[in-house]
């Protein structure tokens, strides 16, 4: 592998760092912002993700000059090929952070709203399940990604039971229609961060072992 090669998949990596960063005090800005009912914190957050989109155009234009330049291979073409593929999830977890904070304004204007309790829950598993996925995906650490892997279920299954929980509501008080599918919508953007950090943890075993485990249980 040539110096130069080595240098440009550090910057890679030194870049990836940064983006994961920014992109978990993002989500942790929004959903800080849903529980202390704060719509200063939410717009911060909501602004945060134009950087976001920026770095990650980057990281993409990197990769692909990266391949079309140097050609790696094994385990070095792996990696920039895992590297696009997470950087777009990613962005998609900051998505759906936006999407959640841009839920707060109108819920700020309902009085004593207070989320569910098992909304909570869920958004302190997702949070540590994100912190878990970037810290794999920056170690390279597999064990640590099919953890990320198994905590899918315990959240999926508290979507479940919001989503549950509010349909009921909605059908005994109708006055309270627009806070219920506030908390479901809020409740889905949690759930689509945690199958995005399932993606990426697959991704972190492919580098490390070259299997490809999409759509399989890691074992």
């Amino acid at each position: 592998m040539s110096h130069q090669l080595i240098d440009l998949l550090d910057d890679l990596n030194g870049r990836m760092a940064r983006l994961t960063s920014m992109v978990c005090k993002l989500v942790e800005n929004a959903v800080d912002s849903v529980f202390r009912i704060d719509p200063d914190m939410a717009q911060q957050a909501v602004e945060m993700d134009s950087k976001i989109d920026e770095e990650e155009v980057n990281v993409e234009k990197a990769c692909i000059n990266l391949l079309a330049l140097h050609q790696p291979a094994a385990t070095d073409l792996r990696t920039v090929i895992t590297i696009i593929k997470v950087n777009a999830d990613f962005e998609r977890i900051a998505d759906c952070a936006v999407n959640i904070a841009q839920r707060v304004h109108p819920l700020a204007q309902v009085p004593e709203y207070c989320p569910p309790t098992d909304m909570r829950l869920m958004a302190n598993r997702v949070v540590s399940t994100l912190r878990d996925t970037i810290r794999a995906f920056n170690m390279r650490d597999d064990d640590l990604a099919r953890q990320v892997i198994r905590s899918d279920d315990v959240i999926d299954a508290l979507y479940h039971q919001i989503v549950q929980d509010n349909l009921a509501l909605m059908v005994g008080d109708g006055q309270k229609v627009n806070v219920d599918l506030s908390n479901i919508m809020i409740a889905k953007n949690l759930e689509r961060m945690a199958d995005h950090c399932s993606n990426i943890a697959e991704d972190v075993i492919y580098i490390h072992t070259g299997r490809i485990i999409r759509h399989l249980h890691a074992t």
